[in-house]
C-alpha cells in the first residue's frame, strides 16, 4: 500500500508541475483537469501517506521527514482548493515537486526517529499548531517572493515572455498579507500552548528553540503591524518575512535535523 500511494502522489505532483510549466513556458492551454486532478490525487494520497506512516508507530514519534510531509500536504491542499486563482499559478509547480520530494522523505526515513509525542494530549496539540502555523507562513513567504519577482518584471515589463501570464500584483499582495496575519496569529497560539502545557520551553535543549521562534513571530508582526497602520509594503516587508521565515525554520527544524539525521 505504502509503494501504491507513493506512486500516486510522486506521479500526480509530478504531472500536475509539468502541465502548468506548460502552460508557463510554452503556452500550452490545456483543460484545468488535466493538473487539477493529477494534483488532487496526489494529495489525497500525500494525506493517507502520512496518516498510515505515523499509525505504523501508533502516533508515538514524530520527526523531521514527518514534519516536513505534513506541512508540504498542508501546503498543497491550500493550493488545489484556490486552484482557480491566478495568483498561485507560478508557485504550483515548486509546491507540487517540493511536496513529492517530503513524500520520498517520508517513506524512507525510520517511523521510530524523532520526538516522542505519545507523552500527553498538550505536546500533541501544541505541535499541530506549530505545524499549521508553518504551513500558512511557508505559502505567506512564497507569496511574498513572488511578490518582489512581479514588482521586478513589471518595472522591467518590455518584451517579458512571461508578462502575459503574470497575476495581478494587488490580487498576490492581498492574499500575502492575509495569509501572513493568520499564519502569525497561529504562531502565538502555538507559542502561547507550548509555555501552557510543557515544562521545558526555556530549558536547555529547547531554549534556542523558543528563542528563534518568538524572534520570527515578533517579526511576522512588525510586517503586519507595519501594513496595517502605515500601509508599508514591498521590498521592506518581503525581506522581514523571509528572514522571519528562515529563523523559524532554524528554530522548528535546526536541530531536528542534526537529531534526526546526523546523529541517528
Amino acid at each position: 500500500m505504502l509503494s501504491l500511494l507513493l506512486l500516486i502522489s510522486l506521479l500526480g505532483y509530478s504531472a500536475s508541475a509539468f502541465v502548468i510549466l506548460q502552460n508557463i513556458l510554452k503556452n500550452k492551454v490545456l483543460h484545468p483537469a488535466y493538473q487539477i486532478v493529477p494534483a488532487a490525487l496526489a494529495v489525497a494520497a500525500h494525506g493517507w501517506l502520512i496518516l498510515i506512516q505515523l499509525s505504523n508507530d501508533d502516533f508515538d514519534h514524530i520527526n523531521i521527514s514527518s514534519s516536513l510531509a505534513i506541512v508540504a500536504f498542508l501546503i498543497a491542499a491550500l493550493t488545489v482548493v484556490k486552484n482557480n486563482q491566478a495568483s498561485n499559478l507560478f508557485l504550483k509547480p515548486v509546491i507540487y515537486l517540493f511536496s513529492a520530494l517530503t513524500t520520498l522523505l517520508l517513506v524512507f526515513t525510520p517511523v521510530n526517529w524523532g520526538a516522542d509525542i505519545s507523552i500527553g494530549h498538550g505536546l500533541v496539540f501544541h505541535i499541530t499548531l506549530s505545524l499549521v502555523a508553518y504551513g500558512i507562513l511557508a505559502l505567506a513567504t512564497l507569496y511574498a517572493l513572488q511578490t518582489s519577482y512581479l514588482n521586478r518584471v513589471l518595472k522591467n515589463r518590455k518584451g517579458h515572455i512571461l508578462l502575459s501570464k503574470l497575476p495581478p500584483l494587488m490580487t498576490v499582495e492581498k492574499y500575502f498579507f492575509n495569509l501572513l496575519a493568520l499564519g502569525t496569529f497561529v504562531l502565538f497560539l502555538a507559542l502561547g500552548s507550548g509555555f501552557l502545557f510543557l515544562d521545558d520551553m526555556l530549558a536547555q535543549q529547547q531554549a534556542h528553540k523558543t528563542i528563534l521562534t518568538s524572534v520570527a513571530a515578533l517579526l511576522y508582526l512588525l510586517a503586519v503591524v507595519l501594513h496595517r497602520t502605515s500601509g508599508l509594503r514591498g521590498r521592506i516587508i518581503v525581506v522581514i518575512t523571509v528572514l522571519a521565515s528562515t529563523l523559524l525554520t532554524l528554530g522548528y527544524f535546526g536541530s531536528r535535523f542534526v537529531k534526526d539525521f546526523l546523529l541517528s
